[in-house]
C-alpha cells in the first residue's frame, strides 16, 4: 500500500523579525517593549490573514493601519501602542 505524505504550510509568509538590543537602543525604548509588540502581532493578527511584516509598508504607514483594525482585531490601545511600536521600529524606513 502507497503512503501519500501531506506537509502543511501554516502561516507560510515570512515570520516578522525579532526585536534585538539594538534595535531598542536605536529608538531608546526597553527590548521587552519590541518583543510584546511583536508577540501581540502574531497572536492577535495571525487569525484572520497572514501576520504582516514590517517591511510591508512605510513607518508612517503602520499607525493608521495599526488603527484601522483595532477593534477587528480585539485589541486596546495599550496593545495597539506596542504592536504599532514594533511595526514602525522594524520598518526599514
Amino acid at each position: 500500500m502507497k503512503r501519500l505524505w501531506f506537509v502543511v504550510l501554516v502561516g507560510c509568509g515570512t515570520p516578522p523579525p525579532v526585536a534585538t538590543t539594538a534595535d531598542a537602543d536605536r529608538v531608546h525604548v526597553e527590548l521587552a517593549q519590541l518583543s510584546d509588540g511583536r508577540a501581540l502581532l502574531l497572536g492577535k493578527c495571525g487569525g484572520c490573514h497572514d501576520v504582516p511584516t514590517p517591511d510591508q509598508k512605510p513607518r508612517a504607514q503602520w499607525p493608521k493601519q495599526v488603527a484601522d483594525m483595532q477593534t477587528k482585531a480585539g485589541i486596546d490601545s495599550s496593545q495597539r501602542a506596542l504592536i504599532e511600536q514594533y511595526l514602525v521600529v522594524m520598518a526599514p524606513k
